[in-house]
């Protein structure tokens, strides 16, 4: 610290300072000042280069080690895409191979079935069995039932299974035209079957009742007859037992030659004529004229103000060149540096090596009415109901010995009904009276000649329904169902009935939301073993497990016991998601899924390859779900919770570790799923990986890692398809 100035006017002994001694004294306290400050500017200089050599060396590590994570994050890429690249060829190679035994199979299949691919076979079978009379009979035709459905199905396998590249688009048409026919066919058949039965009604009346029903089905097919042949006015509804169908019969049909038609079959020949069967996707109109005039316009003005704005440009351009010239040599080192520096940096490989990611898919919304059923939406479960009102074709009649016959065409005739609050032209009439007669007679008004028909189903044993069923009717007009038409319906899920009036006869069937189960509370995988694997979702309302065993799975738990004849059966991917949907349990989404339900929105491209790398290290690491995933808010980011399991019980709690995986790096978390607050820091002693399956491969013993290198092509497409099926990761 310097001294305190001495005061000007005094000095020791008492004696004042000359004039020149005090100019003395000023003068030596300056130079003492200018020198400290001289000090202090040399200090603060030196400290200001010593801080800027510090940052610099700093910046240089820094770069050095993106550097060197570049270098490692590029090999970590491209090695972990030649092994997806060779896991996907062998796959494609063992589908194709699959695909060609399968068409060598059926060429020489010598069981008289016909190739329904090839259109010669297909039409000579459905033309013979059209014009065969003597198969005629319900038996014949539900025998023959099978052959029909096998060759549908097979078609639909065809379509679904066969690559697009593989797949002509004439062949699709074909396809899709003869399975149409096929459906036609069936339908045809059992109508004239149905016609043959009703022809001797009379004869196959019951002694007790004096009235005519008839019961015969198989496994996928039951049609069911009755008719009122007594015309007893007291009998009000008749119920099928076993089929758990109960139905009112209005006073005006019990007078009149009618039958009741009920056929039950658990397949649907006709969800698929609807326009919503399948997502639309969004077609974006590009408007070129009006993007070429706008451009040229922004031309024109741009070379307007070129000209405005010249001598401004210019002087400011003579200013900036002088102030360029100003620190050129004070930043000339600096220059040469950062030169070597962008030199090595385009030596070295993109930061992102990675595919771009697609814009997402918008779909369409749906444009139809408030009755018309959404199929994006909801899906018909259990059998359809086909509820008709039949003609009774002309009775044979007795005279002494001989049977007389009316010969009549061998179709069934529909009986028009439609009840009065619905049909048009009863209610004009009705207002049209009550006008006219201001009231009168009080049993005209209370009287409907044709009202509801109140149906009572039992719900089938092997759907589960989690919710009230929507009732829907076919129009067969405009293909698609509808809502409407439907009162007083009541729903008891304790005894598994339903009960409603409806105002038509037709097509009938039982709706449930897609997406009833979805977003998932909670997933989880963990290995079994090598090529083996367990996927457990606790969906919105059920919990299940599938198995993965190689190239097949099951369902091995359900808390439904209702549907225990699905579980522990093994079976293709595909035909697991099949059976599940048609039990009524769909852990499925869609494609347009998302415009359905609430889902955690992540990157495609990510989500995608992250299903990939937890498909190749499953065999020993186990993976679940982490609410950090959707707190986060980050849609490049995701978070999941995964620990190495090599024994086959389910990690403990505290086994579970935190990974944040992104389309640039793969890193382990020091926080817990449990922390109040999510943080980026990375977990002690780990380092940054290209992708979670060399982060995996870093982490899990030498046990995992002879797993993993174990793990079979087949049980690495099998859970991977299964996981892009179930989307986990944004879909809970």
């Amino acid at each position: 610290m310097p001294k305190p100035s001495k005061k000007v006017g005094s000095a020791k002994g008492g004696k004042k300072l000359s004039k020149a001694e005090k100019e003395k004294q000023l003068k030596e306290e300056a130079e003492k000042k200018a020198k400290e400050d001289e000090e202090d500017k040399l200090r603060q200089e030196e400290q200001s280069k010593e801080n800027k050599e510090r940052e610099k060396a700093e910046a240089a590590e820094r770069r050095r080690l993106e550097q060197e994570e570049r270098k490692e994050r590029s090999s970590q890429l491209e090695h972990l895409t030649g092994l997806i690249e060779t896991h996907t060829a062998v796959t494609q190679n063992i589908h194709n191979e699959r695909r060609k035994a399968a068409k060598w199979e059926r060429y020489m299949l010598c069981d008289g079935s016909p190739n329904p691919s090839i259109p010669g076979e297909i039409n000579t079978y459905m033309n013979l069995w059209r014009e065969n009379t003597d198969r005629a009979n319900i038996k014949d035709v539900l025998d023959d039932s099978h052959l029909v459905l096998s060759l549908i199905n097979e078609l639909d396998f065809i379509l679904d299974d066969t690559p697009p590249e593989d797949i002509l688009c004439s062949e699709v048409t074909q396809y899709k035209n003869t399975k149409l026919e096929l459906q036609k066919l069936l339908q045809y058949k059992l109508d004239i079957s149905a016609h043959k039965i009703l022809l001797l009604a009379t004869d196959r009346a019951s002694t007790e009742t004096l009235n005519f029903e008839w019961v015969e089905g198989n496994d996928t097919i039951t049609l069911c007859l009755w008719a009122n042949l007594c015309k007893n006015p007291r009998i009000k509804s008749f119920e099928f037992k076993e089929q758990g169908f109960n139905f009112e019969i209005p006073k005006l049909l019990t007078l009149s030659d009618v039958t009741y038609e009920i056929l039950f079959t658990k397949f649907d020949h006709l969800s698929h004529l609807c326009k919503s069967y399948t997502p639309r996707v969004k077609q974006k109109i590009v408007e070129e004229v009006t993007v070429v005039e706008e451009e040229k316009k922004d031309e024109e003005g741009t070379d307007k103000d070129k000209d405005e704005e010249q001598p401004e440009i210019e002087r400011e351009e003579t200013e900036d060149v002088m102030a360029a010239l100003r620190g050129l040599n004070e930043d000339k080192e600096e220059t040469k540096e950062q030169v070597k520096e962008e030199e090595i940096e385009e030596e070295l490989p993109p930061a992102d090596t990675d595919m771009k990611t697609p814009e997402p898919v918008e779909y369409e919304e749906f444009d139809g009415d408030e009755d018309i059923v959404d199929l994006r939406s909801y899906t018909p479960l259990g059998s359809i109901i086909h509820f008709r009102l039949l003609t009774l074709p002309p009775q044979p009649k007795h005279v002494n010995s001989w049977v007389m016959t009316e010969l009549v065409d061998c179709d069934l005739k529909e009986e028009w009904y439609i009840a009065d609050s619905v049909n048009p032209e009863a209610i004009n009439e009705k207002e049209k009276a009550e006008k006219e007669k201001n009231g009168g007679d009080e049993e005209t008004k209370k009287k409907e000649e044709r009202p509801s028909i109140g149906v009572t189903i039992r719900l089938p044993k092997d759907v589960c329904f989690f919710e009230e069923p929507q009732m829907g009717r076919w129009d067969d007009e405009h293909s698609h169902w509808k809502t409407d038409g439907f009162i007083d319906i009541s729903y008891n899920e304790e005894n598994r009935f339903i009960s409603f009036k409806t105002a038509y006869f037709g097509t009938l069937a039982l709706f449930q939301d897609k997406h009833v189960n979805m977003p998932f509370q909670s997933w989880e995988i963990r290995p079994r073993g090598t090529n083996s694997a367990v996927l457990t979702i606790i969906a919105a309302i059920v919990e299940l497990q599938i198995e993965i065993k190689d190239n097949l799975c099951c369902l091995t738990q359900l808390d439904k016991p209702e549907l225990s004849g699905i579980l522990n059966k093994w079976m293709t991917v595909p035909d697991l998601v099949k059976t599940m949907q048609a039990a009524g349990i769909n852990v499925f989404p869609d494609p347009d899924s998302s415009k359905y339900c609430d889902t955690t929105a992540k990157n495609p491209l990510t989500e995608d390859n992250l299903y990939q790398q937890m498909a190749l290290t499953a065999s020993c690491m186990a993976f679940t779900r982490s609410q950090w995933n959707a707190n986060v808010n980050d849609k490049n980011r995701i978070v999941i919770q995964a620990t190495e399991c090599l024994k086959d019980e389910p990690p403990l709690e505290e086994d579970w570790n935190l990974y944040s995986v992104s389309k640039m790096r793969s890193i382990k978390l020091k926080m817990t799923e449990f922390d109040e607050n999510f943080s980026e820091e990375h977990a002690e002693g780990s380092s940054f990986f290209a992708d979670m399956y060399h982060m995996v491969n870093d982490v899990v013993s030498v046990e995992g890692r002879k797993r993993i290198k174990e793990t079979s092509y087949k049980f690495y497409d099998s859970l991977y398809s299964l996981l892009s099926l179930t989307k986990p990761v944004t879909y809970s």
